[in-house]
C-alpha cells in the first residue's frame, strides 16, 4: 500500500507504541504526536517543548524523497555539522520501514542529544527530532516514545501562516509561499524550491542565542549560509523594524557554478535572546530584488 494511503488511514487519538494519550496536532504540518508530561505546544517553531529541561521536540516536512535524506545522514555528514552518530536503526513504524538516528552534538557550551526518526516517501520525507540535553538522559525513552507516536494524516489542515508567529506582506510582488519548515516560511518567484530563481526565507529563532555584538553574529550568520562562507558584504547598517532592532545586510556572492548572486539579510533581536531573521537569495536583476526584499522585511510584524 502507498505510503499516502497508509497514513491517510491512521486514526489520531489511537494508542501507538504502548503509549496511552491524546494525538496533539503539530501547527504548519500534517503531524499529530503524544507528547511527553511537562511538553507544551511550541510558538517558535512546529513542536513541543520543556521550558524546565530544555528539551523540545521538532517536525520538519521536507519535500524530497525518503532514500535520499537517509543515504546522505552518514557519520561523514554528521560529523562536518558538529554531530557524533552514535546509533542508527531500522525500525517498524506504523508496518513501514523509518529510520531512528542517535547523535550527540554540543551546542552553546552544552552537550545535547538526539533522537531522529525519519520517514517518508518517494516524494517527502517526515523528520521529527527529539532534542534534551545530556544531563537529562532520563527523558530518553520518553522522548523515543513520543517520536514513534507520530501520526501523519493527509487530510489535517497544515496552514503554514497559522503556524509562525509574524506576518509579512507578499502583495505586489512575484514571490510565492511554498513551504513552512521549523517555524520559517519559504517563498521563490517560481513556487519551486530548490531552484535558481529568487527566493526568501522568514523565519525565527527555535532557541534562545547567546549574543553581545549583534552586528558580528548578523555578520556571521550570513557566513553560515549555504555557500555564503565567501560573500562579500557592501552594505550592513542598523535597522529598526516592529520595534525590534537590528542589521540589514547586502552581500555579494558567487555560487557554485561561479554565477554571481546577492544576499540580502535583515536580522531583528529582542531582549530575550531570540531573534527574527530574513533572507533573499537572487542570481537575477540585483536591483529590483533587492527592492522586493526590502519592501518584504519592512512590512515584518509580530502577531
Amino acid at each position: 500500500m502507498k505510503f499516502r494511503l497508509l497514513f491517510a488511514c491512521l486514526f489520531i487519538g489511537q494508542i501507538v507504541s504502548g503509549q496511552a494519550g491524546t494525538h496533539i496536532k503539530v501547527s504548519g504540518t500534517k503531524c499529530s504526536i503524544i507528547p511527553p508530561d511537562g511538553f507544551k505546544a511550541a510558538s517558535a517553531f512546529s513542536g513541543f517543548q520543556d521550558t524546565v529541561t530544555g528539551a523540545s521536540i521538532l517536525v520538519n516536512e521536507i519535500p524530497a524523497p525518503y532514500q535520499s535524506i537517509i543515504d546522505g545522514f552518514t557519520a561523514d555528514v554528521f560529523k562536518a555539522r558538529g554531530m557524533a552518530l552514535i546509533s542508527k536503526q531500522t525500525v517498524d513504524f506504523h508496518h513501514l520501514i523509518a529510520t531512528l538516528f542517535h547523535v550527540r552534538q554540543p551546542a552553546n557550551g552544552m552537550v545535547y542529544i538526539k533522537q531522529m526518526l525519519v520517514f517518508g516517501d518517494e516524494k517527502q520525507t517526515i523528520l521529527v527530532n527529539g532534542i534534551y540535553p545530556e544531563a537529562s538522559k532520563s527523558l530518553e525513552a520518553k522522548i523515543k516514545e513520543a517520536l514513534l507516536s507520530t501520526v501523519y494524516t493527509v487530510s489535517q489542515d497544515n496552514n503554514p501562516l497559522e503556524a509562525v508567529t509574524f506576518t509579512v506582506d507578499v502583495e505586489r510582488t512575484d514571490l510565492k509561499l511554498v513551504k513552512y519548515l521549523s517555524g520559517s516560511l519559504l517563498y521563490s518567484v517560481d513556487g519551486q524550491v530548490p531552484t535558481g530563481k529568487p527566493t526568501l526565507i522568514v523565519g525565527n529563532s527555535i532557541a534562545k542565542v547567546p549574543f553581545q555584538d549583534q552586528k558580528k553574529y548578523a555578520e556571521e550568520r550570513l557566513k553560515k549560509l549555504p555557500g555564503g562562507e565567501n560573500s562579500i558584504i557592501k552594505h550592513a547598517n542598523e535597522i529598526t523594524i516592529d520595534h525590534l532592532k537590528g542589521y540589514e545586510i547586502i552581500a555579494d556572492n558567487k555560487t557554485k557554478d561561479n554565477k554571481s548572486e546577492v544576499i540580502y539579510q535583515v536580522m531583528l533581536f529582542n531582549n530575550n535572546g531570540d531573534y527574527y531573521i530574513i533572507v533573499g537569495q537572487t542570481k537575477e536583476d540585483f536591483s529590483k530584488y533587492i527592492a522586493t526584499f526590502r519592501r518584504v522585511a519592512r512590512s515584518f510584524k509580530r502577531k
